[in-house]
This record gives structure tokens, C-alpha cells and sequence, in this order.
């Protein structure tokens, strides 16, 4: 198949190909009606433009773009803002722009991760947040700009990763609850979609001897509602939460049961919060800092010289009240 060109878009919009490419490099001597005409024949032919052509002629410095999914910036959960200062400081003293956008499942159905892309002339990606469900995460199957992905792994050799090596660290978790003598371990995870979800899931599984899990969509209302629900909490001897929040949920229920001190908790980020709440949590700590840091000097590696590094940031498990291992 023919590579789809500037004067095949201008054809099946029916304007001129100058016009194309005002609208493309986002001129405003363009009324709404043909831009409409000119986007709409761009997303139907799945056309690409020349990037770099286009920033020769319009002299744009390159962009990073960076995409959080699904934001949800809770009391002591700061990771989304960690993240997006991290990227600001870490491309401060480059030649690149930035940008950020933030996204939920409905933006990802309404424009593709290419041509939000296109769009914006962006020359390289970050991305933290997708779900295995999500329309980005199915698209970044068979992407080809630059991209680097954060806490999370895509099947595709073009696209680079920054994570924690979240089935190493639930296994190790779950490993020195049994050596402290826990025996009953109850995995209370996130979603099932999520990808840091099926990859500590599979972890805990892998050494729990009994495995069971349950689900509350990372959040500390229905991780307290889940063990408020339980006839018999004390049927577990330790209690591992796939985040800290619902960690916090967890310790807040088995207070109000007379059960924090009965039953071992742990969680998994080590939030703010984590230090705090009574009794003080034990945890997963991720290093979020060098995550970014990490990410952007793999992405213009990746923009610069075609190198796609994945890899692992080491992590620690705190060890404080909730659980002594």
C-alpha cells in the first residue's frame, strides 16, 4: 500500500493542499469549517505527517509530551505530581519543549495517542497510568514514535520502560510474610486491568501457599468496606494491599474491630500517609524520583540515537508497625 501523502488528504477533504498544511501546522487564517474537513480526512486515511519536515518549515523546537492516565491526586498520594515535576525538572535544561495531557478512558476513545501526537508535532512520549484495557495501552502494541512507558510494560521492542519489578517485589513481600509466620495471606489488589495490578498479583501468587484475593479498585473506601464485610477477619493472619491506600482502608476497618494490632499489614508506594496512619505502615517504597529522571534520559536516548532501554528501578520494603518482616 502507497504511503498516504498531504495531497491524497487534500483530495478527500476536498480543499487545497496549502490549506492542509495551515491547518496541520495550526495556522490561524483557517476557518473551523475546513479544519474540520482537513482533521476528519487525516484521521480517515490514518495519515502521518513528516515531523521533521514539518518542524524545519515551521522552525518548532522538538516536544515531549507527557500522559498521565486516569489522575487521581488523593490526600498523601502525589505520585501523578511527582511524576509530572520530575519530567519538567528533568527536561529543564535540554533544548526539548514540554507538554502535558491528561487523559481518562472517554479522551482516549475521542482522539488516538497518534493523533493527539500529529496534533501537537510531539516528538517523543511519556506515559504512566494505562490500563491493559485502555484504547493508549492497545495502541502502544504497534507504535513507533518514541516512547517510554512508567510502572508499566508494553509487548512492543519500540516502546522503552521505567518500573518497579512489581512481581519481583510482591513475591519477596509475600516470601517474608510466610518466614515471619504468616501463613493465611489475604491479596487485596487494584483493578484487574491494571498492569502494576496483574503483575503483583502473579507475584504473590507465586510463593502464597493458599492464595486468595479480592479487589478494590485502589481505593481506601472500599478496601475499609471489603473488611468491614468479612465475617471473620481472623481467618488471615496478614493482610497485603497492592497500594497503600487501600492498605490504610484496611488498618482503619480492622481499628474500628479491635484488629490492627491481630493482623499484619502491608501495603505497596510507601504515600506520605504510610508513616503516619496508626499503626505505621509497612511497604513497598518505589523511587519515583529516579523514575522520571530514568524515563527522560531513556527517551531522548531513544529520540536521538533509535537505542529502547527497559528496565528496572530497585525498590525497598519499609519495614514499620503494621507488619514486622
Amino acid at each position: 500500500m502507497s504511503k498516504i501523502t498531504i495531497k491524497d488528504v487534500a483530495r478527500e477533504a476536498g480543499v487545497s493542499v496549502s490549506a492542509v498544511s495551515h491547518v496541520l501546522n495550526d495556522y490561524p487564517d483557517i476557518s473551523s469549517e475546513t479544519r474540520k474537513k482537513v482533521l476528519e480526512a487525516v484521521s480517515r486515511l490514518d495519515y502521518i505527517p513528516n515531523n521533521a519536515a514539518r518542524q524545519l518549515s515551521s522552525k518548532k523546537k522538538k516536544v515531549i509530551a507527557l500522559i498521565l492516565n486516569e489522575i487521581n491526586v488523593t490526600r498523601g498520594v502525589a505520585m501523578p505530581l511527582e511524576i509530572l515535576g520530575g519530567v519538567v525538572d528533568a527536561l529543564d535544561d535540554t533544548t526539548y519543549e514540554f507538554v502535558f495531557y491528561a487523559v481518562n478512558t472517554k479522551r482516549q476513545n475521542q482522539k488516538t495517542l497518534k493523533q493527539f501526537c500529529n496534533e501537537h508535532d510531539i516528538t517523543g512520549v511519556i506515559i504512566q497510568g494505562l490500563r491493559v484495557t485502555d484504547p493508549y495501552y492497545k495502541e502502544l502494541e504497534t507504535f513507533e514514535l518514541p516512547t517510554v512507558v512508567i510502572d508499566m510494560f508494553v509487548e512492543n521492542e519500540n516502546v522503552g520502560s521505567v518500573s518497579t519489578d512489581n512481581r519481583k517485589a510482591a513475591a519477596d513481600v509475600t516470601s517474608r510474610l510466610l518466614k515471619a509466620g504468616y501463613k493465611k495471606i489475604l491479596f487485596v489488589n487494584g483493578s484487574k486491568d491494571a498492569v502494576v495490578s496483574k503483575e503483583r498479583e502473579r507475584g504473590y501468587r507465586e510463593k502464597a501457599l493458599s492464595p486468595e484475593v479480592r479487589y478494590a479498585d485502589f481505593s481506601e473506601e472500599k478496601a475499609y468496606a471489603l473488611i468491614e464485610s468479612l465475617e471473620n477477619p481472623q481467618q488471615y493472619d496478614a493482610i497485603f494491599a497492592a497500594s497503600d491506600l487501600m492498605a490504610i482502608g484496611i488498618i482503619k476497618a480492622l481499628t474500628v474491630r479491635q484488629l490492627e494490632r491481630s493482623i499484619a499489614v502491608v501495603g505497596f508506594d510507601d504515600i506520605t500517609l504510610a508513616s503516619y496512619i496508626t499503626p505505621t505502615l509497612t511497604t513497598v517504597r518505589q523511587n519515583i524520583g529516579l523514575f522520571t529522571e530514568k524515563a527522560v534520559q531513556d527517551l531522548l536516548l531513544q529520540i536521538e540515537t533509535g537505542q529502547v532501554i527497559q528496565r528496572y528501578i530497585p525498590y525497598d520494603v519499609v519495614v514499620r508497625e503494621s507488619a514486622k518482616i
